[in-house]
């Protein structure tokens, strides 16, 4: 395959393909004269990305230059849509599905939430709605009087993980910002909205069920206010055909081995977190610059075919 040599990057989403022509390019794919794209909605592995677009003859799209990079940006902005769940618990214990309120998390392995309570916010990830006494992930944060966090296997199950080194991570007056990962039947929690990062929870699952159904809740003394706001894209980070898994710390476009001449990393990145990331990704939420992640985790993807 020839090495990419694009001066513009143009994007689309699937069915959003009319301002583009289509000569040349697989179905689903957009074209301008340097070549067909294609922007997923749904999620994969970096891997299963790579698969997906040498099935089309491409590869993970590569960002050689600040035009490239600038175009990106510019598409996703005008792209990306959101929408808001608000969502208020009593002091009840009684879970809220966030299914009845629009948010379908099939097909995705995460979410962010923003929460404003005392203590005790509870989040089930449900096999089945309505029953969470099995098949059913808990994840308590700043319970015990916001001292303590913990994944639980079921409703007031066993812990299966504990963190009790970061009190008062709630507050009662202020909204605090985490996201919640259910990939490759590895349940995490962490701070901030950006999936994968600040991670503070984490259980393996050996014997795992789907998540079909999220919903959150408080009680033992608290009440809570929610916001969830989920996008067309989500989790809204895309795999980029670059990686340092040949060499650590030698980031290269794959597969033409291209060298990184141009880099538009965010804060701190790449940082190789747990000696784990070894793929690279743009992200909408971090003003569209690129970071280091899991090349397990599941994320959108964007596809290039050179034509």
């Amino acid at each position: 395959m020839a090495p990419c040599s694009c001066t513009s990057l143009a994007l689309v989403l699937t069915g959003i393909l009319s301002a583009w022509a289509q000569d040349g390019c697989p179905p689903g794919f957009s074209s301008n004269t340097d070549g067909c794209f294609y922007v997923s909605n749904t999620e994969a592995t970096w891997a299963g990305a790579l698969g997906y677009c040498n099935i089309e003859h491409g590869h993970l799209a590569y960002i050689e230059t600040v035009e490239q990079q600038t175009l990106l940006a510019n598409y996703l902005k005008q792209h990306y849509n959101e929408s808001s769940i608000h969502v208020t618990t009593a002091n009840d214990y009684h879970y809220h599905y966030l299914h009845d309120l629009g948010m379908d998390v099939t097909g995705h392995t995460s979410f962010t939430f923003n929460v404003k309570a005392c203590h005790d916010a509870h989040i089930a990830l449900s096999q089945d709605k309505g029953v969470d006494s099995r098949n059913t992930y808990e994840i308590v944060i700043g319970g015990w009087s916001d001292q303590q966090s913990v994944i639980r296997d079921c409703k007031q199950c066993a812990h299966m993980d504990t963190q009790k080194r970061i009190p008062h991570p709630l507050s009662c007056s202020q909204y605090r910002p985490f996201w919640v990962s259910w990939a490759n039947n590895i349940i995490r929690v962490g701070h901030g909205n950006i999936v994968g990062k600040s991670q503070f929870m984490m259980w393996n699952d050996t014997a795992p069920h789907e998540v079909n159904y999220v919903a959150v809740a408080t009680g033992f003394g608290s009440s809570g206010e929610w916001d969830i706001t989920v996008g067309n894209y989500w989790p809204g980070q895309f795999w980029l055909g670059l990686s340092d898994l040949a060499v650590e710390g030698e980031w290269t476009w794959l597969p033409q081995q291209g060298s990184l001449n141009y880099a538009n990393w965010g804060p701190n990145e790449p940082d190789n977190a747990l000696n784990r990331e070894h793929c690279a990704l743009i992200d909408i939420h971090r003003n569209f610059t690129w970071s280091d992640d899991n090349c397990e985790e599941r994320r959108n993807f964007i596809c290039q075919v050179d034509l």
